[in-house]
């Protein structure tokens, strides 16, 4: 199966959701979220499935997502910023994707994140400075290893992102 879909993998706040939109639509593909998804799928926000049922839930919830959209083609593909935490949704997004990297500073992230909302479950509590640090700390290799490119997306304009990504996209 030719990989006609594009994942966008990152952190929170790297820019995978407005990206992922203007790249669909220059590059005529449809557009999908996992953590919409995973929203619609269970009926309820993800802050509610994290104080409800825990991460682990959430992450399960995720993978079933990722397990179908990996059969879509000709999507990009918006992913959650913990989806390439789990192989398996790594594996699957291969199958049929090429994964684009958009890393971004911790800084970057503090700025486009905003102060703290009950949006971001993972960032909740005290010292979110360092919250978000240790987390991009820990993800960084994993989303290096599942990447077929990387662009990294500190004050660059979206446009000029989303060209970056198509002109690595040949390449692939």
């Amino acid at each position: 199966m030719a990989r006609s879909n594009v994942a966008l993998i990152g952190f929170m706040g790297a820019g995978k959701s407005a990206v992922g939109r203007m790249l669909a639509i220059r590059t005529n593909r449809s557009f999908v979220e996992t953590d919409s998804l995973v929203e619609e799928y269970a009926e309820t926000s993800i802050a509610d499935i994290f104080s409800r049922f825990g991460e682990e839930r959430f992450r399960d919830l995720e993978a079933e997502v990722v397990s179908r959209v990996a059969q879509m083609t000709d999507t990009v593909i918006s992913c959650g910023g913990g989806v390439a935490l789990r192989e398996q949704n790594v594996a699957w997004l291969k199958t049929s994707s090429v994964v684009v990297f958009l890393d971004v500073t911790p800084e970057t992230v503090l700025q486009r994140i905003g102060p703290g909302s009950k949006i971001r479950p993972l960032l909740d509590g005290p010292d979110r400075d360092s919250r978000v640090r240790h987390l991009m700390e820990e993800r960084q290799p994993i989303y290096c290893a599942a990447a077929d490119i990387t662009v990294q997306t500190d004050r660059i304009p979206i446009d000029h992102v989303v060209e970056r990504v198509e002109e690595e996209l040949v390449r692939v």
